[in-house]
């Protein structure tokens, strides 16, 4: 059982900031730099999909405290090499075990599947607002993890980032209003500070050919023998002389 309480964070993606975080996200995955492939697609967190409809026969499942599917993330109940796609819409950082979670993941998605990692950014004002939080309510009582370790963690299960992208600027406010009135950040954060995301969403590739070389067992043959081995040729003098 997870560690932190599923109910509230189901709550906040029902506030104000929790609807427009959502539609952020949804927004960026409409749009990622390479289309997703495949009929079987997974997500894990959130209420509803956030990932874009295809214009193709595609099995969807989403798992998550109202989804369609009941389950612990760190223990998917799918066979390996089953999925196509897969989103960790802010699971990663509510997990009891993050490593198994990304060990699951690689278990379950197919060869070239694709992964889409949605987390927090601890380095941006969301951050900050966890920081100096009494983190005991979602989504601030998560552990943000940096991305430059989520890739590393990713890097160790033979995956390729392909994709990084940072998106909601302004700060985490509740109030609608204020939520409105600081849309100008996200412009100039974009421009100005673009690292400093309150999300980062990373896509990554499952590889399925290693990336270290195998050295070959076989040695360029000679096509001339070594000068010092070739016996020299006879001349008619020393033919004539040896008589």
């Amino acid at each position: 059982m997870n560690k932190h309480n599923g109910q509230n964070i189901e709550q906040w993606w029902q506030t104000p900031l929790g609807q427009h975080l959502l539609a952020a996200e949804r927004e960026l995955l409409s749009e990622l730099e390479q289309p997703l492939s495949g009929y079987v697609t997974l997500q894990l967190g959130g209420l509803e999909r956030c990932l874009p409809t295809p214009n193709r026969a595609e099995h969807f499942c989403l798992i998550s405290g109202q989804g369609d599917v009941h389950a612990k993330p760190e223990a998917l109940p799918f066979k390996s090499h089953s999925i196509d796609n897969m989103l960790l819409l802010h699971v990663l950082e509510r997990s009891s075990d993050p490593h198994q979670l990304l060990r699951e993941t690689e278990r379950v998605l197919a060869a070239d599947g694709r992964l889409i990692v949605c987390c927090f950014n601890p380095f941006s004002l969301w951050g900050l607002r966890r920081l100096f939080s009494w983190q005991d309510k979602a989504p601030w009582d998560g552990l943000f993890f940096t991305p430059t370790r989520i890739s590393d963690w990713l890097a160790l299960l033979s995956f390729d980032v392909i994709e990084r992208h940072k998106i909601v600027f302004k700060p985490p406010f509740q109030n609608t209003g204020w939520l409105s009135g600081s849309q100008f950040m996200e412009r100039w954060g974009r421009r100005l500070w673009p690292w400093l995301g309150g999300v980062s969403v990373m896509v990554a590739c499952k590889r399925t050919i290693p990336l270290t070389p195998v050295r070959a067992q076989w040695r360029n043959r000679r096509l001339f023998p070594t000068p010092g081995l070739v016996n020299k040729p006879l001349t008619r003098e020393k033919i004539d002389g040896s008589r």
